[in-house]
This record gives C-alpha cells, structure tokens and sequence, in this order.
C-alpha cells in the first residue's frame, strides 16, 4: 500500500464525478480498466514540481488492492509512474524539478516510495509510527525501535550542490541507517547503510500490480 506521502502530504479525495473523468483523461495511459464505481481517487500537489498533480486510482474490490499512479500536468500532460526511476528522472528535467530545503525532504520520500529495486522498495519512515505491522510489537520492543528511528534530515550541502540527508529505511523485515545523497537534478544515491535491527515483524511489502 502506499505509505509514507499518504500520511504526510494534504490529499484531496475525489468525489464519484471527479473519479470517472479522472479515469477518463488516464484512460489511455492504463493497462487495466477501472469501473469508476469502484474505484478510490486521491491527489495531491508535490510541492517540488510546480504546476503538476499526483494522481492515485485504487480498485479495493480486489485482493491485494490494485493502484495506478501518475504525474499529471496541468496543461493534459502524464507521466505513469513504474517503480522505475526513469519516468521521474525524465519528469524532473521537463517540469522542471524545484528542490530547496523545503521541497527535498519530501521528494526523498516521494522518490523512495515509487522506486523499487530488482529485491524491493527502500521504504523511508520518520517514526516509528509509519511502519506496516504484520503483527503490532510488544511496547518494550516499540519503544526501543522508536529509539533507533530518525526522521529525514539534512546532513550537509557539498560543493556540487548535492544534499545529503539522514534516512531511516525499512527494507523487508529489516531496520537500517543511511545517507541519501540528493543531487540538483534529483538524482539519488543511498551510501553509507548501517543495519540496525532484522527481524522485525513488519507486514510484506505487496501492492497492485
């Protein structure tokens, strides 16, 4: 399921009319159809990319829930976005991307969670609160996590305009630390992993295909 931006950023969901012409104008861009009945439309503005929606449609009649996603201009244009980097390495130079110490923060975390790797998602939290449980931990064991959890905080600016943030990462069943290396045209490298905790009892990271 989506998680991080869901719970961070302000979203607008759509009411059944707004719904079916969203599903209209996305309709071409879409591998599978969605009945406007049943289905769930959320957006929301990103703050690093000026003039353009984030645009989530969700099928809950279905197990797993099955979603699309997508950038989608003001002028009519769309990017679907893949769990690649390309559509967004190739967004943030048309846009263009606008990243300040205001905007990175969240296009890290908008990043991390519309990118998988050949073995999983990099899932970036602040808190121990935004980690999926499959079963809830007992409060000892919450507290000492919450402990080990930062949320994503710049560490330093280099000399080429790269910013490096802080980031605590849930990848499977593990907890880790790592810096996430920002560049001016969005770039994004993760360096510096630090394994803190495994085995924690977090839920499998499924969601529609």
């Amino acid at each position: 399921m989506f998680q991080y931006v869901m719970s961070k950023e302000t979203y607008i969901k759509l009411d059944p009319l707004q719904t079916r012409e969203m599903i209209e104008k996305l309709s071409s861009h879409m591998d599978i159809i969605f009945e406007p009945e049943k289905t769930v439309g959320m957006v929301y503005a990103p703050p690093f990319y000026d003039g353009y929606n984030y645009v989530e449609l969700t099928r809950h009649d279905i197990h797993p829930p099955i979603t699309r996603r997508f950038i989608m201009g003001n002028g009519g244009n769309v990017t679907p976005l893949n769990w690649t980097n390309e559509p967004i390495y190739r967004l943030n130079k048309t846009a263009p991307i606008k990243l300040n110490d205001q905007t990175s923060p969240d296009y890290v975390r908008f990043f991390f969670t519309h990118v998988r790797g050949s073995h999983g998602r990099f899932l970036i939290i602040d808190t121990v609160d935004d980690i999926d449980w499959r079963e809830e931990p007992a409060p000892s064991g919450r507290k000492a996590l919450g402990k080990m959890i930062a949320p994503v905080q710049l560490k330093e600016k280099l000399t080429d305009g790269t910013m490096v943030y802080t980031v605590s990462i849930v990848f499977k069943d593990s907890l880790f630390a790592a810096s996430a290396h920002l560049k001016p045209d969005g770039n994004i490298v993760l360096s510096d992993e630090e394994l803190l905790v495994e085995d924690i009892p977090v839920a499998d990271d499924l969601f529609g295909q």
